[in-house]
Formats: C-alpha cells, sequence, structure tokens
C-alpha cells in the first residue's frame, strides 16, 4: 500500500477538491471540520495516502512513514526527544486510520510523522462520514496549534476517552503473538 501519506497546507480545501477527486480519482475516506479543518483521501486499501488541512497557507504539512514495527516507532520517539523543539506532535494514535505515531519537525519546516499500525479499508464498499471525535484518540499534542485550537484538541481527546471509544489495533499477519 506504500510507504504512507503526504498531507498538505492548503488555503481552501474546497478550490481543491475537483483536482484532486475528479482530475486523479482520489475517493474521500472522511474528514473533519473541528478543531481544523481535514480530508482525507485514499486510493487503494490504505485509509488515506492524502489529505488536505485547510490552514490559510500552501506546502507540506507532513510525509507519513509507516513501519512494520511498534519497537521501531518508541525507538525513533525516543531519539528524537533527545533533541530539543524536535517533536512537532507528541506519540499518540488517530482516531481515523488507527495510527500509533508522533510527528518530528524537518529542519525545512514540515513534518514527518513516523507510525505503525495503520488500517486498512475495502475502497470498493468504503463510506466517507464526518469525524467528530477529534483527530486522536488519545495523545498527538500539536505544538504547532494556536492555543485555543490546542485546547479544543485535548478537550476533544478528554471527550473520547470520557466515552470509552477504542479501536482494535491493525497488525500484518505474523507481526503479533496472541497473549494468553
Amino acid at each position: 500500500m506504500g510507504m504512507g501519506h503526504v498531507v498538505f497546507h492548503v488555503e481552501r480545501i474546497d478550490d481543491l477538491l475537483w483536482f484532486y477527486q475528479d482530475l486523479l480519482g482520489f475517493r474521500l475516506s472522511d474528514f473533519c471540520v473541528r478543531p481544523f479543518k481535514a480530508y482525507f483521501f485514499h486510493l487503494n486499501p490504505r485509509h488515506h495516502s492524502l489529505a488536505l488541512i485547510e490552514t490559510g497557507r500552501r506546502g507540506i504539512h507532513h510525509v507519513m512513514m509507516e513501519v512494520m514495527n511498534l519497537d521501531d516507532v518508541g525507538q525513533a520517539y525516543d531519539i528524537a526527544q533527545a533533541e530539543p523543539g524536535r517533536i512537532g506532535t507528541t506519540l499518540g494514535r488517530h482516531t481515523n486510520d488507527f495510527m500509533t505515531s508522533f510527528y518530528a519537525r524537518t529542519p525545512d519546516s514540515f513534518m514527518v510523522e513516523y507510525g505503525w499500525g495503520g488500517r486498512a479499508i475495502e475502497p470498493a464498499t468504503w463510506q466517507a462520514q464526518e469525524m467528530h471525535h477529534g483527530p486522536s484518540l488519545w495523545g498527538h499534542d500539536r505544538t504547532w496549534l494556536p492555543p485555543e485550537q490546542l485546547a479544543e484538541a485535548r478537550a476533544f481527546r478528554a471527550r473520547v476517552a470520557a466515552e470509552g471509544m477504542r479501536e482494535p489495533v491493525q497488525v500484518m499477519a505474523g507481526n503479533y503473538q496472541v497473549a494468553p
């Protein structure tokens, strides 16, 4: 399913949907409008290969790389934490693609998301819907958000926890042992 995904900063998502959907053939996976407006698109069973975040500017927000082992994510997180300011988004798990990941700032001001356990969907039958629980089940404190949006994102996560929202771990065959 490829290495991961790319997320772009865009001025206005509505101005670009025709290009990605009608011209390039991306299909909508899901979207959210709070704490920020974001649309997620797929081409294959990967939940999303492309996402657009409406920030009023243009550029790369982040590139995501999915690895085969959760320990790789944890060890990379330890390395990134050793350099002050390197972590752009703390370790956490997303509500839509179930990815456990963190984001590291690059010297060029975009981020690299490093993750494990992404969700696979059935593209032929997938029905897009609005996400109302925010972008993360837990973690993923976004140091780049303005204070009011950061507070809103934290409130979303608190509500997710209070409601007991849980999602199954997505594991590839041979990459796990069943506990007794």
